[in-house]
């Protein structure tokens, strides 16, 4: 197989394909466009025995300012075919925007996807997470994905149901294998035109309560159980509170907004001051919801032990 079907270069900023605008270089970085492609880039990081990241739409990321030390694959720039089979299933590589198939799928009529509309990542990392809006879980129309087993480099199909899909999770998250396409199937809406509707009412809302004129990364932390993070932030007297170019945002406590060249770090040190605040006032230790990718000085609070 030849490499120069995937070309790697070397020490590409990655703060400009995140949607934080925060981050410092790949140390080698590849654009893939085909499955084999992405197992090629696998057996060059394993020859050279370089740490792989597999890079999406940058979402719910924050990259170290000191970048990430290996190889990042990013597959939301060519790695994006979506293919529609019988009028109401799919398949979609992984790198494709999660928002574009909503999009796609309200077009037609289609009902069980509108209500992920705005969502910013792909839907590979939909999927890992299973991303969920307004009462509506990818879980919800997943029907299978073709997954890289990184340690064999093998591909299998897995359905949905083998893949433990909970609230924003499942057996794939943190295993290191690669989504590589997903299928989805949809139900006509009894009225055509209402997937569409929905989902404009969804991108209005979006607008009117999150901060999207501000690089952010979407919530920072995961709902707790019985309550909301932005509530209890709230609670802290907290919107506004700022760590050099990073604030808590004032539309939306759960966002942390990248007013202007802000730093990995001065993001870090919100989260980590909104964690000890909130815990101090309530006893809720927020989990954050955002994935940490490169090294970080500042740790995230963990309470002292009595």
């Amino acid at each position: 197989m030849d490499m120069a079907m995937a070309k790697i270069t070397e020490n590409v900023p990655l703060a400009g394909k995140t949607t934080y605008q925060i981050g410092g270089p790949a140390r080698f970085y590849a654009e893939p466009e085909r499955e084999g492609e992405i197992i090629e880039l696998y057996q060059y990081a394993a020859e050279r025995g370089l740490a792989v990241f597999v890079l999406g739409n940058g979402s719910n990321l924050l990259v170290s300012d000191g970048g990430i030390d290996g190889l990042v694959i990013n597959l939301s720039a060519k790695f994006v075919a979506i293919n529609w089979g019988d009028g109401k299933t799919v398949s979609v590589l992984s790198g494709f925007l999660l928002d574009d198939l909503a999009a796609a799928a309200a077009e037609r009529g289609l009902a069980g996807i509108e209500e992920l509309s705005g969502i910013p990542g792909t839907v590979g990392g939909a999927v890992i997470m299973n991303a969920g809006a307004f009462d509506t879980e990818i879980a919800r129309t997943l029907r299978s994905v073709r997954v890289l087993r990184v340690a064999g480099l093998t591909i299998e199909n897995l359905p949905a149901p083998s893949l433990g899909l909970g609230y924003r999770t499942s057996v794939l998250k943190g295993s290191g294998d690669v989504i590589l396409s997903a299928v989805f199937e949809f139900e006509p809406a009894a009225d055509a035109g209402r997937p569409l509707s929905v989902r404009e009412q969804i991108l209005r809302k979006r607008n009117e309560k999150q901060p999207l004129n501000y690089p952010n990364c979407g919530s920072v932390f995961k709902r707790p159980a019985g309550n909301y993070a932005g509530t209890l932030i709230e609670s802290c007297s907290l919107k506004n509170f700022k760590i050099g170019g990073a604030a808590i945002s004032e539309k939306h406590a759960n966002f942390i907004i990248n007013t202007g060249n802000a730093t990995a770090e001065d993001v870090r040190g919100v989260i980590r001051h909104a964690q000890e605040a909130v815990y101090e006032k309530s006893g809720f230790l927020l989990e954050p919801e955002v994935i940490f990718a490169g090294d970080f000085t500042k740790p995230l609070y963990t309470p002292e032990k009595s």
